[in-house]
């Protein structure tokens, strides 16, 4: 008997759920050794484990998966949830117009550490992190090479988010995103930062600027935020590197 669609597993509590552009983002957790009955959804679904554990059944597959597993359900895929001894905490991403168009179209699941860490960026409320995220999913594929070399070029032009970029080449945002990964083997986000550290380590070296105008004339929030990303990115802060630079001289 062909189960019942539901928009969305049934979890034992919904924690939260918002709008991000065309999608909805929903984070909920289920119960210790709860079991879901073989269900479908009416739209196009993307998950990842955040934390916990879950045994995934869909037709002659099965898949145990953890934190850092990332899931792919076209709409109308039957399958079945067994979660772990701690339960789960999971994020969903399902789109306004039931199906994803830029996400293949088969069940699939991933283990990803990169999927990962934009999935707890987009819990922490950076928007741009699901366009990474969704940038995981899809299967190589050909490499675009010309888009990833015009976004390159507006990212050191412009201090633009992926989106901004993506609408200006005519291209979506996911599609750009993992072409740029595949040729550089960064995000564009990531390599927006790596700029923006190279472009404040300019200045903290050719001029006696204070850190926090360097902050704030290279698009940091704060001088704080700068001394974070900074370190991060080069391994130092921006005061060491200053500091270091006067001894050499």
């Amino acid at each position: 008997m062909k189960p019942a669609a539901t928009p969305a597993m049934t979890p034992s509590a919904l924690l939260r759920e918002w709008r991000v552009g065309a999608y909805t983002v929903r984070v909920a957790r289920y119960a210790p050794h709860q079991r879901l009955t073989p269900h479908a959804h009416e739209e196009d679904s993307l998950t990842l484990v955040v934390q916990g554990s879950v045994v995934e059944e869909a037709g002659h597959a099965s898949i145990a998966a953890g934190p850092g597993w990332s899931a792919m359900r076209p709409r109308g895929v039957s399958h079945t949830n067994r979660f772990g001894p701690q339960g789960a905490v999971v994020l969903g991403v399902f789109p306004l117009e039931q199906t994803f168009e830029e996400l293949p179209r088969r069940w699939l699941w991933t283990g990803s550490a990169r999927a990962y860490r934009a999935g707890l960026r987009l819990l922490g409320g950076e928007e741009e992190a699901l366009t990474e995220l969704m940038g995981e999913i899809e299967p190589a594929g050909r490499l675009d090479r010309g888009a990833a070399c015009r976004a390159r070029r507006l990212l050191e032009d412009q201090d633009a988010p992926i989106g901004e970029i993506a609408r200006r080449l005519g291209l979506h945002p996911v599609y750009l995103a993992r072409q740029f990964r595949r040729a550089y083997g960064l995000s564009p986000r990531d390599y927006r930062r790596v700029l923006r550290v190279r472009r404040a380590a300019d200045l903290v070296l050719a001029t006696g600027a204070t850190l926090r105008r360097i902050a704030h004339e290279c698009g940091f929030a704060d001088q704080s935020h700068m001394c974070r990303v900074f370190r991060a990115v080069a391994g130092w802060s921006p005061g060491t590197l200053r500091a270091a630079s006067f001894r050499a001289g």
